[in-house]
C-alpha cells in the first residue's frame, strides 16, 4: 500500500517565507541595478567629461582658462577657432590627414576582404601557417621596426609622400583587419556559397554579390578601428613625414603646442577641431559598429 502524499499547507506559515523570498529576490535585483547603473554612470562621466572640459576651454579666453579651470565659459569666444585654424595651418593638415586616411582605408578594405575570405573558405596547403604569421604580426609593435621601415621607405621613395605613408598604414593595420573579417566570414553558412555555385557564380562573384552584403558590420568595425588609429597616428607620421607641407594633424598639434604652449584656449580649439571628424565617423557608422562587436564573435 503506497504511503499517502504529504499534505500541502496553505496558510500563514507557508505564505510568509514565500513573501520574504520574493522581497529578497526583488531587493537583490534593485541592488544589482543600482550597482550596474552606478558603474556605467562613472564610466560615462570619465569618458565624456574630458571632451566637455576641452570643449569648454576652447571657448574661454586665455585668462579664464587659468581662473576658471573646471567650469563652463562665461562667454563663448568663437574667434578662438578661427585664430587656431589660421595659426596652426589646420586646413592643410586636415587635408593631409583626410587624404592619407581615405587612401589607407581604401587599400585596407580592398586587401583585407579577399584575404580574409580566402583564409576562411579556401583550403590550401600552408593555410594555418599563414594564419599563424598574421597573428604573430599583430603582436609586433611598429616601434620595433622603425629603422628597417624607414630604410625601406627611403629606398622606395615613400618618405615625405602621402601615398607612401597611406600604403604603410594599410600594411600595418592589415593583420588585425584580416583576423577580424575572417571571423565574420566563418559565421556565414556554407550553404550560401553552395547555392551561388549551383547558380554558376564564380568565387569572385560569390564574394561580391553574396558575402559582402552580409559582412557589412565587419567592414564597418574594421573601418572605424583603422580610421581612429590612422587619424591619430603620430609615430609613423613623425618617422616618415619631415616636410611641413605633407604633415598630418598630430604633428601639427605638437608643433603648435611647442610654439604657443601658453595659449591653452587656442590649443583646446585645435584639439576640438581634430576630434570632430572622429566623432562624426563614429556617429555615422554607429549602428554597424555595434552590430559588428558581437556578430563575428561566435562561429555558427
Amino acid at each position: 500500500m503506497a504511503a499517502p502524499a504529504p499534505a500541502v499547507t496553505i496558510g500563514k506559515a507557508a505564505s510568509v517565507p514565500m513573501r520574504w523570498r520574493r522581497r529578497a529576490i526583488f531587493g537583490q535585483s534593485i541592488g544589482e541595478l543600482v550597482l550596474v547603473y552606478g558603474l556605467l554612470a562613472l564610466v560615462l562621466i570619465e569618458t565624456l567629461y574630458p571632451l566637455i572640459w576641452v570643449l569648454f576651454g576652447s571657448f574661454k579666453s586665455k585668462e579664464e582658462v587659468i581662473t576658471n579651470v573646471w567650469g563652463p565659459p562665461t562667454q563663448l569666444l568663437w574667434s578662438n577657432y578661427a585664430e587656431a585654424w589660421t595659426i596652426s595651418g589646420m586646413g592643410a593638415r586636415i587635408f593631409n590627414s583626410a587624404s592619407i586616411t581615405a587612401g589607407a582605408l581604401l587599400l585596407l578594405v580592398l586587401a583585407a576582404t579577399p584575404a580574409a575570405y580566402a583564409l576562411s573558405r579556401i583550403r590550401f596547403r600552408g593555410r594555418n601557417v599563414v594564419i599563424a604569421f598574421i597573428v604573430a604580426a599583430m603582436l609586433v609593435p611598429p616601434q620595433v621596426m622603425a629603422i628597417p621601415l624607414f630604410m625601406t621607405a627611403r629606398d622606395l621613395g615613400l618618405v615625405n609622400s602621402r601615398v607612401g605613408i597611406a600604403i604603410i598604414h594599410a600594411a600595418s593595420t592589415l593583420p588585425l583587419s584580416i583576423f577580424i573579417m575572417r571571423s565574420f566570414f566563418l559565421t556565414l553558412p556554407m550553404e550560401l556559397e553552395d547555392a551561388a555555385r549551383m547558380d554558376g557564380a564564380s568565387r569572385l562573384q560569390t564574394l561580391w554579390h553574396v558575402m559582402l552584403p552580409l559582412i557589412r558590420p565587419g567592414i564597418a568595425l574594421v573601418t572605424i578601428f583603422a580610421f581612429i588609429e590612422i587619424w591619430n597616428d603620430f609615430f609613423l607620421a613623425f618617422l616618415l613625414l619631415r616636410e611641413p607641407s605633407v604633415q598630418t594633424i598630430p604633428l601639427g598639434l605638437v608643433a603648435f603646442f611647442q610654439q604657443y604652449g601658453s595659449m591653452w584656449n587656442l590649443y583646446f580649439a585645435a584639439l576640438t577641431l581634430t576630434t570632430l571628424p572622429v566623432i562624426a565617423v563614429f556617429l555615422l557608422m554607429q549602428r554597424h559598429f555595434i552590430a559588428g562587436l558581437t556578430a563575428g564573435a561566435v562561429k555558427s
